[in-house]
């Protein structure tokens, strides 16, 4: 693969194995997907504070400086 495997594959692949089948989760499929949504949700909240301060904060900046925007040429 050119990737390794991420977050988002691994709670997928725990979702799979647990649609699978005609039974209840497995104790070790709940306790995977516990680990791995405290994991997400870490990711999530600094996504979060990327949006919310740092975003703002990198505007206000080039706002103060007057740098030029960057755009995409059509």
């Amino acid at each position: 693969m050119n990737y390794p495997i991420r977050l988002n594959d691994k709670i997928s692949g725990v979702y799979d194995y647990v649609n699978s089948g005609y039974n209840a989760p497995s104790d070790a499929a709940k306790e995977t997907y516990k680990n791995l949504a405290e994991k997400a949700n870490e990711q999530l909240n600094k996504l979060k504070e990327i949006m919310q301060v740092q975003v703002g904060a990198l505007n206000k900046l080039i706002n103060t400086k007057q740098l030029p925007v960057i755009g995409i040429k059509e």
